[in-house]
């Protein structure tokens, strides 16, 4: 039997995703009969629409970017950024779960409980937004769907495309799998289950593992690629690829076929590596990781990116909702944090220039916990920083970048005994971003040593991409200390009088942090409330 999808935020989340008047989108669910989807000025406007699905209107804080909410939880759990506010549920994402000073004292966190316990207290609708578990699910299951109708349009009989009409469906088609295949990517690597749908506006109750939904995801992407090849670069390509990327993530940047795969292959190496632990990855999945970024992105290449239009206004972040205008002092809603500064090594010119002291260092913000404090103010890139703005400036990749590739290959082929080769790729990413440091491959560096400099680079180099929660959980960092987790000599801005001996003001100190998060998110029981799960043996709850 079908059944027709409905909306995680039931009332909040209209068809359209946001005002026409805040986006100056044409309406991609409403097409206009000169926009509709049997034409090619149609098709532009719904391939470009993909952005609206990242917009809601959450009850309590208005029109929101919802991608976003969830790139900045992955931040948070990544530590390498925090958000004492409790703003869509942030504060409890954050929630650390204990802090262990120098002399032993114990501080847990001021509600007492684990992620897991405070999350799973706001998993409902009536929580609103607080239930941080519906922000992922939902931009990307609506991106989903937009790219299912994408797909059916182009196979509608009706359809007229003037010129190489093949070549042109076979452009929105890969547009459409591409980001079909990345949202999959994503349900699949932060959820414990996920629902497999090809039609749009229709769902199921088959929930499956996330490991069959990464298996979904992985065959989208190569099909993808299949279409890629079939695509040629032609001006009327250019001229699809300006339209349907929006102005304000650099449309004139194009992103050729070519580079378009490179970008497939890279996120199909994150795919594997995000959802392995080290201890499970095994030789025969490091080589996959190197056969993948040897096919990857290049340092010359043109990506996918996530910036914003100078007002603020004709675009998805509204001025706001971007990782680099979310740290920015204009808004600091998220703050940089004392574990992510301590990566960078004397004279790296990135920390010179990214970040300044506070006048007064923040510390345990609101007495919400320790882990919610640091000396550190981002430098706008309006005034030769590099990670945040007050006036609407800077990129992100949307997924993968040269640097996440290279330092993929790097540990890949530091676990598997080519030290040198991996020190080397660490060497080329800290030039390519003018880091200034001394180069340490040929410096008789061991393995654990090896390895020491990647993790510390690869920290910085991705700062705000999307891949610091990834690696934490990968390399266990969020385990339960009793399993292993945590992390040692991590600096934490603590009152004077907690020390011992107790001291003036508050003292930057190397801490044992026990994270003890959920690898694997929950589904969201505002999904569950409408989509009975049908004879299903799988967890979907922690």
């Amino acid at each position: 039997m079908k059944r027709y999808l409905i909306y995680i935020f039931i009332a909040a989340m209209i068809t359209g995703g946001c005002k026409k008047s805040t986006l100056e989108l044409n309406d991609p669910n409403n097409p206009t009969p000169e926009q509709s989807l049997i034409t090619e000025a149609g098709l532009k406007n719904f391939s470009l629409g993909i952005l609206q699905k990242m917009m809601a209107n959450v009850p309590d804080e208005g029109n929101t970017n919802i991608f976003h909410i969830a790139l900045t939880n992955h931040s948070i759990m990544g530590d390498e950024a925090y958000c004492p506010y409790g703003n869509y549920g942030f504060r409890w994402v954050d929630q650390v779960f204990r802090i262990t000073l120098p002399n032993g004292r114990v501080i847990t966190n001021p509600n007492g409980v684990d992620q897991k316990t405070q999350l799973q207290g706001f998993d409902s609708r009536g929580a609103g937004e607080l239930n941080a578990f519906q922000y992922e699910w939902a931009v990307n299951y609506y991106i989903i769907a937009q790219a299912n109708q994408l797909l059916t349009a182009l196979e509608n009989p009706a359809l007229n495309l003037a010129g190489d009409a093949t070549n042109k469906k076979n452009i929105f088609k890969a547009w459409a799998l591409w980001w079909k295949g990345y949202a999959y990517s994503r349900i699949g690597s932060m959820y414990l289950a996920g629902i497999i749908t090809n039609t749009a506006g229709e769902t199921n109750g088959d929930f499956v593992d996330n490991s069959v939904i990464m298996a979904e995801a992985d065959k989208i992407l190569n099909e993808c690629l299949t279409t890629l090849n079939a695509v040629t670069e032609t001006p009327d390509y250019n001229a699809i690829m300006q339209a349907i990327v929006a102005s304000f993530n650099d449309n004139k940047s194009i992103v050729t076929p070519d580079m378009w795969k490179r970008q497939v292959y890279s996120l199909q190496a994150r795919n594997l590596m995000a959802n392995k632990k080290i201890t499970e990855m095994t030789t025969a999945d490091w080589q996959q990781v190197i056969t993948l970024t040897n096919q990857g992105i290049r340092a010359t290449d043109n990506i996918f990116r996530f910036g914003m239009d100078p007002s603020g206004n004709n675009d998805v972040s509204l001025g706001f909702f971007h990782p680099y205008s979310f740290i920015g002092e204009a808004d600091q809603f998220t703050f940089v944090s004392e574990r992510f500064i301590q990566e960078f090594k004397p004279n790296d010119n990135r920390f010179a220039k990214g970040f300044v002291p506070f006048s007064v260092p923040k510390v345990n913000e609101r007495g919400r916990g320790l882990q919610f404090g640091t000396r550190w103010n981002p430098v706008y890139i309006e005034d030769g920083g590099l990670y945040a703005t007050g006036d609407n400036r800077g990129l992100i990749p949307w997924a993968c970048s040269y640097e996440e590739n290279e330092l993929s290959k790097a540990e890949a082929l530091i676990r598997t005994g080519n030290i040198e080769a991996g020190l080397q790729l660490v060497d080329e990413v800290r030039d390519f971003q003018n880091s200034g440091l001394a180069h340490v491959a040929g410096t008789g560096l061991n393995a654990t040593e090896a390895l020491e400099e990647f993790r510390r680079e690869r920290r910085v180099a991705l700062f705000l991409w999307g891949t610091a929660f990834y690696d934490a959980r990968r390399w266990g960092v969020t385990k339960p200390a009793s399993e292993g987790g945590g992390r040692a000599n991590a600096i934490v801005i603590v009152p004077g009088n907690l020390l011992s001996p107790e001291q003036p003001g508050s003292v930057p100190t190397p801490c044992f942090m026990e994270y003890n998060y959920m690898d694997y998110w929950d589904v969201p029981q505002n999904e569950l409330d409408f989509n009975t799960p049908g004879n299903v043996s799988i967890p979907l709850k922690n």
